[in-house]
């Protein structure tokens, strides 16, 4: 049988982690919507979309778009798939796990309708590479690129 003082200590040892657990998920459920809303989409300035709806941009980093509506080559830039911000971007904004992407990729490949997106290495070379490559496609998440624009996702 517990003894009053324990019970109490118990309860209020029961309080702090439930508290502790409150402020845990607080935190961790702000910094990703903050993070997932600085995450844009970005091309080459030769593109002239400035907006996309959810379905066009899947069709794009899938490769069953490879064409812009001016008739030039798409080209889709990624990080690699274990990359943080690549992991980000197909669950936020593609609305798709990574692993899903990679297997849509390797389809389109094997059976000889398209190409894999370019991966690179790095943040960097991905600027890089979208800034250098008319028709060019990506995202980021920092602001003061000014070589690029930046597409807005539709919610359809």
């Amino acid at each position: 049988m517990k003894t009053p003082s324990i019970r109490r200590l118990l309860e209020s040892l029961s309080q702090i982690s439930y508290r502790t657990f409150l402020i845990v998920v607080s935190l961790v459920a702000t910094s990703s919507f903050s993070y997932a809303g600085d995450l844009k989409v970005m091309a080459h300035d030769s593109v002239s979309i400035s907006q996309l709806n959810r379905s066009e941009l899947r069709q794009i980093f899938t490769g069953h778009r490879q064409h812009w509506q001016n008739g030039k080559k798409i080209t889709v830039f990624v990080l690699q798939d274990n990359n943080e911000l690549h992991k980000q971007f197909c669950r936020d904004i593609l609305q798709m796990f990574p692993y899903q992407l990679s297997r849509l990729w390797d389809q389109l490949t094997y059976s000889g309708q398209g190409v894999t997106p370019v991966r690179v290495s790095s943040y960097d070379a991905l600027i890089e590479a979208l800034e250098s490559t008319e028709g060019a496609i990506g995202y980021g998440d920092k602001d003061d690129i000014v070589k690029l624009r930046r597409i807005e996702v539709e919610e359809k």
